[in-house]
């Protein structure tokens, strides 16, 4: 998605490299190696903002889509887990957001979900 969108904005980007490490990523284009799209709070705490130039296109929004997940067996942080996992709901729900906030089927196993939601 990200990339047609910057094709549609008349900028066709080639991928030399993809970096999953912000610092090195980071560092890469502090060194003149092309772009990279970085939270600008992560710029802003390691004193980079005077080494890189930050761009902000007005027609770029960028709207990112995140998973919060855990362990499925917690023993004794169960609860405390639970506790946490409630609260994260409600302050996604009290976001304005485009997708509602579903909870996992906890205790069904991924190669299972699909036979089981036929029944």
């Amino acid at each position: 998605r990200l990339l047609d969108r910057m094709e549609r904005d008349g900028f066709s980007p080639m991928i030399a490299a993809e970096i999953h490490n912000m610092h090195l990523q980071l560092a890469f284009v502090q060194s003149g190696y092309g772009i990279g799209l970085l939270p600008a709070r992560f710029i802003a705490r390691n004193h980079s903002i005077d080494a890189v130039k930050i761009l902000r296109p007005p027609s770029f929004e960028l709207h990112p889509s995140v998973a919060i997940v855990r362990a499925r067996q917690l023993g004794a942080l169960g609860k405390a887990v639970e506790l946490l996992e409630h609260e994260f709901r409600q302050l996604l729900e009290a976001a304005d957001t485009t997708k509602p906030v579903t909870r996992s089927r906890e205790g069904v196993p991924a190669n299972r979900r699909k036979s089981q939601s036929r029944k």
